[in-house]
Formats: structure tokens, sequence, C-alpha cells
């Protein structure tokens, strides 16, 4: 079960001054297990899309050492860093513009009901997205979106 508390703020801030990167940034952040021994996980993207193996093993070395010097989570914890892969849900704008040009799937609110839409990324803007149908647009609200998913293409 996942949990949100205090200590994901200030490990989302380390996470984000240990990258200092422009080209890599900060998806997501999760919590989980006892605080006994809790694992860590941590999701990073890049603008070009994906993240470099060696770019996540460098990241977790320096992290692992920031957590530890902080005291966030006790001695014993697992930490995770890796891309947040094709079966999580897109989290933030920039995962958006990354993946422009692939087919995505759109769970969103419609009323009192949802509705999926299915196409191309098109144009993203501040509020809201294009979604190619077959030559037909869609306009899409980030603020009506419950889950976004890039379909794989084989």
């Amino acid at each position: 079960m996942a949990f949100r508390d205090s200590r994901i703020s200030e490990i989302e801030q380390l996470v984000q001054r240990t990258i200092a990167r422009d080209e890599i940034f900060l998806v997501d952040v999760e919590l989980k297990g006892s605080d006994g021994n809790p694992v860590l996980s941590v999701y990073l993207e890049s603008d070009q899309g994906g993240i470099k193996l060696d770019d996540c093993a460098e990241i977790s070395r320096l992290l692992q050492t920031v957590i530890e010097a902080n005291e966030l989570l006790g001695e014993r914890f697992t930490l995770n860093v890796s891309s947040p892969g094709l079966s999580r849900p897109l989290k933030i704008k920039r995962q958006y513009v990354v993946n422009k040009g692939r087919l995505a799937r759109v769970r969103l609110r419609s009323g009192e009901q949802t509705q999926i839409v299915e196409g191309i990324l098109k144009e993203i803007n501040e509020d809201d997205f294009l979604i190619d149908q077959n030559g037909k647009t869609v306009l899409v609200r980030f603020d009506h979106v419950i889950e976004t998913k890039i379909v794989p293409v084989v």
C-alpha cells in the first residue's frame, strides 16, 4: 500500500537537486512498505524519451548517499531508480511533450461519465493537448484527464 507523508516532498526536493541535469527530470516518487524497511521508487524520464541504465545507476548511488546523510528513511531501505515504463500512466505535462507523436489512450471525465480517447498525441499546450484520431482532431483538457497511457505499437 502506498502512502504519502512529509518525507515525500523532502525526497522530491533531494531528487531534483541530485539530478542536476536539464534533460533528465523527475516524474514520480513512491514510498511503500513499513517504516522498518521502506521501499522508495524514483521514476525519472529524459527529454529524449527513456533514461539510460548508467544514468539510473549513477543517480541511485548519489541519492542513496544523500538520503542516508539526511536520515530520511532510517538505516534500512530499498531504493529503486528507473524509467516509469509504458505500464505506468503519464504523470506530468513534460511527459506528454516527450511522447508527442506516439499513440496514447486517454481516460477522461465527460460530465458524469468517463470516456476513452485513443489517437496520436499532437500539440501539447499549458491547459490542453490535441489527439489525432485518423484525421479527426480531439481537444483534451488536462483537468479532465483521469489517466493517459502510451500504447505500444508493434
